[in-house]
């Protein structure tokens, strides 16, 4: 969900065109990981495992605020990010522990947003983000990220379940589920090289119905100054990624129903920018079953 330096239309057209791979490489699986892996399993079994969000939190109002805040967390324009729609609390429902985000197209844009591309905000939709932050280090060197998702999708369409550094700390930012315009998920790290650049780990999953309901994880691990990224669909392991730098970097986690910019299929100020072209009615993203654990190591 980053806004910042690349053109995020270009990004996608090239992952497709190599594969599904852009400025960075998804890691095979190796012996020496898989051990380390399985090591690192049966530490959560111990004394030292917690869990920070709960699976119940969508069971009541009362549960939600424990957990979560409406909008996006950033201080200024919290109600918009890169996209065209403007957030509301109204627009977030809860109903036999399911999170609903609904979209709903405007009759005319509600201005534009602040943040690059700055798209018409054709849409009133909903975002959320947890309380407690991920901070991977020394103390809580791992988390497990979870939940279960089911989404509409197609053009002008932007569901994600991701985290993002704390302001102005940008990266890391994981993408847990994105869809941008189409049925394929992307699961996305995004770090800088050694010269500042940024640059992107990315592994698309495609071939399911994402309007049924799927389960995405991350499971995070500290790597020296790194932090290393396992992502599953549906409990199978899908790609590891190297986020570079981000230990001791303190991270959100957000859940948003964005609409149309990148996912519209049209480069900023093009032909039929302006109508932000997407879902004339309401679109829904749920969530069911969010959960984050950590291990302390005191």
């Amino acid at each position: 969900m980053s806004e910042q330096g690349i053109n995020r239309r270009q990004l996608l057209a090239s992952a497709a065109a190599v594969g599904g791979l852009s400025l960075g490489l998804s890691l095979a699986p190796t012996a020496a990981h898989a051990t380390s892996s399985a090591a690192n399993r049966a530490r959560r079994t111990g004394a030292s495992w917690e869990n920070i969000i709960e699976k119940s939190s969508f069971s009541s109002t009362s549960a939600f605020n424990q957990e979560w805040n409406h909008l996006y967390p950033w201080d200024g324009s919290a109600d918009t990010h890169n996209g065209a729609a403007r957030m509301h609390a109204g627009q977030v429902s809860l109903a036999q522990g399911v999170l609903t985000l609904t979209a709903t197209r405007l009759a005319a844009p509600d201005g534009n947003s602040p943040h690059a591309p700055n798209a018409p905000l054709w849409y009133r939709s909903g975002a959320i983000h947890a309380k407690e932050q991920i901070l991977v280090n020394d103390q809580f060197p791992e988390y497990d990220i979870e939940g279960e998702f089911r989404t509409q999708t197609g053009q002008g369409i932007w569901p994600a379940f991701w985290t993002t550094g704390t302001w102005p700390a940008w990266p890391p930012e994981s993408d847990i589920l994105e869809y941008v315009g189409n049925s394929t998920n992307l699961f996305n790290t995004w770090s800088k090289n050694a010269t500042g650049d940024e640059v992107v780990e990315r592994e698309p999953v495609s071939g399911h119905d994402p309007d049924a309901w799927h389960k995405y994880r991350v499971w995070m691990y500290k790597d020296g100054d790194d932090v290393m990224l396992d992502y599953y669909f549906d409990g199978v392991w899908k790609a590891t990624h190297r986020g570079v730098g981000w230990a001791g970097v303190p991270q959100w986690l957000i859940i948003n129903l964005q609409m149309g910019s990148w996912a519209s299929g049209i480069e900023p100020g093009g032909p039929g920018w302006n109508e932000q072209p997407g879902p004339s009615g309401n679109t829904y993203f749920r969530a069911r079953n969010v959960w984050v654990g950590r291990t302390r190591a005191w």
